[in-house]
């Protein structure tokens, strides 16, 4: 049986569900961060949130991100992440993007969300020098 379109999209919706989960930042924040840089400037009205509320989850993602960026710095000089790791990472990126942007009518390409998981997190473990 093919998947559908809608199956596939939805597939590939639950494999960010999973990222989202396994990353430092909230559900929330993700949302939050995507929407700012996807989008014309503030979108404080489009938010289930208080202004305020906004900006404190804005100032919170800020924090995270520049900390998280020097985290791989501090970790790339004291060579934690090798350019071997680098390199795996950028490519399992591009791979998971070809995924994403792939042509949703093609019925003999489906995701397999278990089997990508696996993948990914056995590339994890393999780079994992801690």
């Amino acid at each position: 049986m093919y998947s559908t379109e809608i199956e596939d999209r939805l597939k590939f919706i639950g494999l960010l569900d999973l990222l989202i989960e396994k990353n430092l930042f909230t559900k929330k924040q993700i949302s939050i961060i995507y929407k700012k840089i996807n989008s014309d400037g503030s979108n404080v009205s489009n938010n289930q949130m208080s202004a305020g509320a906004y900006y404190r989850q804005i100032k919170q993602c800020k924090r995270k991100y520049d900390q998280l960026l020097y985290t791989i710095i501090l970790f790339r000089l004291l060579n934690l992440i090798d350019n071997n790791t680098m390199d795996t990472l950028e490519l399992l990126i591009k791979q998971l993007d070809k995924i994403s942007r792939r042509d949703f009518h093609h019925n003999t390409t489906q995701i397999v969300q278990n089997d990508i998981i696996i993948v990914i997190e056995e590339i994890l473990r393999k780079i994992n020098k801690i």
